[in-house]
């Protein structure tokens, strides 16, 4: 009976010192950290439509990518993995981090899924998911909706082994576009500078909810363009040649809804001059995303439209410099 213990004893103890040694050996496996990378517009690079500007602008262009781990939650961005990035979109759809550090954002190591917005001009949120902007009329307002993606190959927003996999962020105009232009209703007469164009009902402020891109607009009403070098005017010729005075963007209208302008030239000042179509559907009119050409026509003593149509938006200029509502 002893000489059973003993042996007993010491199998249980080489046991021990098996399961030891073998503990010591075994490590669990790292989860992978996977770099994030994107990629805008696919497609909708190529100009696809004469009236709807839904392409990227033709030159490269900066935004911000706000990263969440919610999906349509952009308040707060503070959890691991969330944030905003500041990025720079090129014109043939690559997507460039503008990191503060050397680290670039990576995927949950978990295979969770991430959800992802961008907005340029570049903005900061407010904490509860909003970016306020101050428009003067200058500056194009872009957004691209929500995609998702993890980091299991076919399911990134991009870099997946198969590119048609690739999600790109889909950016889209928020505003409509006056190109306006201007001539003399008949040849002879005075040449008349036109010093500005005030769009009456246009509202200078913009508060974009970021997980549904629907603007809304607010604040004091009237953005103006003051043509010519420095802001001194522009002479249209007394031979009735059209010049081009210059581009305003604008809040978009609903259906039904027009702008009207006031024109300040060296003859006088004239208000409240109706922008209508003639000839056209209106539906469309003033749309997100929609660019108008609006040609002036001046006699000696008196001022009106000589015609507005719809044209494409063929360039875009997105000032990185648009102030931000405090």
């Amino acid at each position: 009976m002893r000489r059973f213990h003993l042996l007993f004893h010491s199998v249980l103890s080489v046991s021990l010192c098996f399961l030891a040694a073998c503990s010591s050996d075994v490590s669990l496996p790292v989860e992978e950290a996977v770099p994030l990378d994107l990629c805008a517009g696919g497609d909708a690079l190529i100009q696809t439509s004469v009236t709807r500007a839904d392409n990227l602008p033709e030159k490269a262009f900066d935004a911000t990518v706000m990263l969440t781990t919610r999906k349509g939650d952009y308040s707060g961005l503070t959890a691991k993995y969330e944030g905003s990035h500041g990025v720079t979109v090129g014109t043939n759809g690559s997507v460039s981090w503008k990191l503060q550090s050397s680290v670039q954002p990576v995927y949950p190591e978990t295979g969770s899924w991430l959800y992802a917005v961008a907005i340029s001009p570049t903005g900061v949120s407010d904490g509860s998911g909003n970016v306020s902007y101050t428009l003067t009329g200058k500056e194009d307002l872009l957004y691209a909706p929500e995609i998702r993606g993890n980091k299991w190959d076919g399911d990134r927003f991009a870099g997946n082994t198969n590119s048609g996999y690739d999600k790109p962020l889909e950016f889209s105009h928020l505003l409509t576009r006056l190109q306006l232009k201007a001539c003399k209703k008949q040849t002879g007469g005075l040449a008349v500078k036109i010093t500005r164009v005030k769009v009456n009902e246009a509202e200078n402020t913009v508060t974009l909810p970021l997980a549904t891109g629907v603007p809304a607009f607010s604040g004091t009403k009237g953005l103006s363009l003051l043509p010519g070098e420095g802001s001194a005017g522009k002479e249209v010729p007394a031979d009735g040649t059209a010049i081009t005075l210059g581009d305003l963007l604008l809040p978009p209208l609903a259906a039904g809804h027009t702008y009207t302008l006031d024109v300040e030239t060296s003859t006088g000042t004239y208000q409240d001059i109706p922008i209508t179509f003639s000839g056209t559907s209106t539906d469309r009119m003033f749309q997100a995303g929609v660019s108008h050409e609006v040609t002036l026509k001046l006699s000696d003593n008196e001022l009106g439209i000589l015609s507005v149509k719809v044209t494409p938006w063929e360039l875009v200029s997105v000032d990185d410099d648009l102030d931000l509502v405090p």
